[in-house]
C-alpha cells in the first residue's frame, strides 16, 4: 500500500484550493467575467457580376435589428452582434434586395459580400399625339412614345420595355439605334373605343424589365393634348370649282386660315415634290409665327427656285408640347 506523508497531504490539499480559487480570464469561458457573446461582420456591397461598389445600400440584422449603409466604395461593418445564427438584409432603392444567413462566433469578424441586382429604370419618357387630316377616308390619329431607359448593371441587361396604359393594357417598344430611345407608335384602332381621346387623363407608364427578371415601373405621365382643329390652305391648291390645280410660279406664296385654337402654337409647313404619286419633301419651314398667315417661297440656300411640276403641301399647327394637327394635303402645280 502507498504511504503518505503529512507533507504530502499538504501539498495535494493546497493545490486542491489552488485549482478551486484560480482567475478565469478566458474571453471564450462563459464563467469568465471577459467572457463577451458578440463577433463583427464586415464586407462590401458590389453591382451583380461586377467588382462595382454600391454607395448607401442598407445592411440590416434582422436578429438584432440594427442597420447600417454602404460607403462610397460599397465597404460596410458591424461591431457588437450577437453571436450564432445571424440574417443580414441588403436593400437599396430600385435594387433587388439580397438575403445571407451566418453563423457568428464570439470575438470573431466574418466577412460577407453582397451582389445586388439593379433594376431598369426611365430616365426620360414623352408621349406625343399627332392628327394627319386627309379627304379620304378618314383623319388618322397617331400617339408616339418614347423612353430612355438605363440600367445599373448596364445597358445590354435590359431585357425588354413596354408602354404601360393603365396597368391592363401594354405594348412592346423596340430600341432606336439613331435616337438612342425605347420608342412605340400607336394608331387609333389599337385603343379601346378606337380614339386617342381614350388615353386624356389615364396613368401611362415604361415598364422595363431585365434579363434577371427585375421589373420596374416609371412615375406616371400623362397625354398633353390631341389638336383637333388646325390650318387650313386657301392658296394655292385643288380649285374646287374648276376642279383644278392652282398653278403658279417658281416662288409662290403661300397662304392659309388660322385654326380655331385658344393655346400657344406655331407653324410648321411641307412642301413635297410629287413624281409617279411619291412625294420627296423639298422644303420644310418650321417654327412659323402663330399671327402668321402666308409664306413666300423663296429660292434655296443654292439659289436655285422651285422646279416646274407637281407639288403639295401642308400646315401644321404644333404646341408647345410637340403634339400638332396637319391639314390635308393642298396640291398645286408649278410651270
Amino acid at each position: 500500500m502507498r504511504q503518505f506523508t503529512v507533507t504530502s497531504l499538504f501539498y495535494a490539499l493546497m493545490l486542491i484550493s489552488g485549482c478551486k480559487d484560480a482567475p478565469r480570464d478566458n474571453p471564450l469561458d462563459p464563467n469568465s467575467p471577459q467572457y463577451t457573446n458578440t463577433a463583427s461582420v464586415k464586407g462590401r456591397v458590389l453591382l451583380l457580376n461586377q467588382n462595382s461598389g454600391i454607395v448607401s445600400a442598407g445592411i440590416s440584422s434582422l436578429q438584432d435589428g440594427v442597420s447600417v449603409s454602404s460607403d462610397a466604395d460599397g465597404n460596410y461593418s458591424f461591431n457588437n452582434l450577437t453571436m450564432g445564427k445571424q440574417t443580414l438584409v441588403c436593400a437599396k432603392e430600385n435594387f433587388v434586395p439580397d438575403t445571407q444567413q451566418i453563423i457568428l462566433q464570439s470575438l470573431t469578424t466574418k466577412e460577407v459580400v453582397f451582389e445586388l441586382n439593379g433594376a431598369p429604370y426611365v430616365l426620360a419618357q414623352n408621349i406625343l399625339t399627332r392628327k394627319i387630316d386627309q379627304y379620304y377616308p378618314s383623319p388618322q390619329y397617331f400617339v408616339d412614345v418614347t423612353a430612355s431607359v438605363t440600367d445599373p448593371n448596364g445597358i445590354t441587361d435590359i431585357d425588354s420595355v413596354w408602354f404601360s396604359v393603365v396597368d391592363t393594357l401594354i405594348f412592346p417598344m423596340t430600341y432606336s439605334v439613331s435616337s438612342r430611345l425605347f420608342e412605340t407608335t400607336l394608331y387609333k384602332y389599337d385603343l379601346p373605343t378606337n380614339t386617342t381621346q381614350w388615353l386624356v387623363n389615364k396613368p401611362l407608364r415604361i415598364r422595363s424589365k431585365d434579363i434577371h427578371n427585375a421589373i420596374n415601373l416609371s412615375a406616371p405621365f400623362y397625354v398633353s393634348r390631341i389638336i383637333e382643329n388646325t390650318a387650313t390652305p386657301t392658296y394655292p391648291t385643288f380649285n374646287t370649282a374648276t376642279s383644278q390645280k392652282d398653278t403658279t410660279g417658281s416662288t409662290p406664296l403661300l397662304q392659309w386660315s388660322p385654326p380655331d385654337v385658344t393655346f400657344n402654337y406655331t407653324y410648321t409647313l411641307t412642301l413635297s415634290l410629287v413624281v409617279s404619286d411619291i412625294r420627296t419633301v423639298e422644303r420644310t419651314y418650321t417654327k412659323l409665327n402663330s399671327s402668321s398667315m402666308q409664306l413666300q417661297v423663296l429660292a434655296d440656300s443654292s439659289g436655285l427656285p422651285l422646279s416646274a411640276g407637281d407639288y403639295v403641301w401642308t400646315i401644321s399647327v404644333v404646341d408647345d408640347f410637340g403634339n400638332y394637327s396637319r391639314s390635308k394635303e393642298a396640291p398645286f402645280v408649278v410651270q
